[in-house]
């Protein structure tokens, strides 16, 4: 392939760049690595970029999302239409994110986590145990989702019994239109339910979409408003009561519709990542048999085993990071307008070459590892030593069980792209006949 070649096939991917498609995800690093080399500042989705809606950016390179997501000043996290109101912290930028952060930090701290870790134990061998009893098995729905899911909800005091309300809710708002089947029907019934238009193939259009989304968002403030009713008439010892009796910069409650946007925040970060990493870790072992025997080999080394969560992480970053420009200006060659939207992609960042050598291969030892996997500046994920712990826990509980398993061979995995995951992962005990 030629140089003007290359560069036309960079040009033509950053055009339909669409990361939450079957055929993108089919191409993901190689679409990035091509981006990398050639556009690493991509203006993507056409070239039009009408003032009203703003251009689309993508970073690809390790060093630019750095300096994006660092840089809150000219790149803000209140990035995109919020159903209702932008969601605390993740939506607010410095100085009241540092206020909001400084407030929910203690219920995160390594010392908080490392005292559910029993607990953690004890749920993952109880699920486990259920789900292998079978001979084949959907992983995400008998572990990868009920096991950060319903400990996330506990920590919260999200009601038990709303558990699959919440999951429901959870892939309506997020999976309606990324190759997530549950999320996709969920979203079709909800408009069903409105009196809105869905085709004979259950699909919807992003006008109808957007009426589903609102209509959800809405249908999850009420319930958290009911919930804080709850709390503040019978307080627990969980977030929501914690939340309700917190002052802001020790001055103040936080009023009702801050609770309301915090919560929200909470429900759409806590109910998805960790599920949707263990569901791609496992799926990846069970295409790889040598990486899962070599992690098996390492679980008992604590500090090896640190260093593989790491790199896993790395290496199934999910997440596509976006911010605002706050005003017109120069950013490597690219003029940004306010109100453009640039995309960091962790997935890209976490496969620079610059930053990480070699690094389309698993190295379990990788050091250093400055990966973007939790996200990167001031708005890292506020839950990653509760994470961190459940993919660690989740991993080697799996592992010491369940030593030997294969993909099902008539029912193949179903991914999803935006922020990825896998939604269906069916499994065999033991190596292929």
């Amino acid at each position: 392939m030629t140089d003007r070649e290359r560069h036309d096939r960079a040009v033509q991917a950053a055009r339909e760049f669409d990361p939450s498609t079957a055929e993108f995800l089919d191409h993901e690093f190689e679409i990035y690595a091509l981006l990398r080399s050639e556009l690493p500042v991509a203006r993507v989705g056409g070239t039009t970029g009408a003032a009203d809606e703003g251009g689309r950016w993508l970073l690809t390179r390790y060093e630019d999302a750095s300096a994006c997501l660092s840089n809150t000043q000219d790149f803000s996290s209140q990035s995109a239409n919020y159903p209702v109101r932008p969601w605390i912290p993740q939506a607010i930028d410095p100085p009241a994110h540092t206020s909001y952060r400084r407030l929910m930090n203690k219920w995160f701290t390594p010392d908080a986590m490392t005292a559910v870790e029993p607990h953690l134990k004890s749920f993952a061998d109880e699920l486990l145990d259920r789900m292998i009893e079978k001979d084949e098995f959907d992983f995400v729905a008998d572990f990868a989702d009920p096991f950060p899911t319903i400990i996330f909800c506990e920590l919260m005091g999200f009601p038990m019994e709303d558990y699959r309300q919440l999951m429901d809710w959870k892939n309506t708002l997020m999976h309606a239109a990324d190759g997530h089947s549950g999320g996709r029907a969920l979203a079709a019934a909800r408009a069903r339910e409105l009196g809105l238009a869905v085709s004979e193939e259950g699909s919807i259009t992003a006008e109808v979409r957007g009426q589903v989304y609102g209509s959800t968002a809405m249908a999850i403030y009420a319930y958290f408003g009911k919930l804080l009713e709850t709390r503040r008439a019978q307080p627990q010892q969980d977030i929501v009561s914690r939340l309700i009796e917190s002052k802001y910069e020790g001055e103040r409650p936080l009023t009702n519709e801050e609770l309301l946007d915090t919560l929200f925040l909470f429900f759409m970060a806590g109910l998805d990542t960790v599920a949707s990493m263990l569901g791609l870790v496992v799926k990846t072992f069970a295409e790889n048999p040598d990486q899962r025997r070599e992690f098996i080999e390492l679980m008992d080394d604590e500090q090896r085993l640190t260093l593989a969560v790491e790199e896993l992480v790395r290496y199934h970053s999910i997440v596509l990071l976006p911010r605002r420009v706050t005003g017109d200006r120069k950013f490597c060659g690219a003029a940004f307008r306010a109100e453009d939207q640039v995309i960091c992609p962790t997935q890209a960042a976490n496969r620079d070459p610059e930053e990480f050598a070699n690094p389309d291969d698993l190295i379990y030892d990788r050091v250093p590892n400055r990966h973007m996997g939790f996200g990167h500046g001031p708005h890292r994920c506020l839950g990653i030593h509760l994470a961190r712990r459940e993919v660690r826990i989740g991993l080697t509980a799996l592992h010491r069980k369940l030593p030997d398993y294969h993909l099902h061979p008539d029912r193949n995995p179903e991914l999803f792209g935006g922020m990825k995951g896998v939604s269906q992962l069916w499994l065999r005990k033991g190596e292929p006949s």
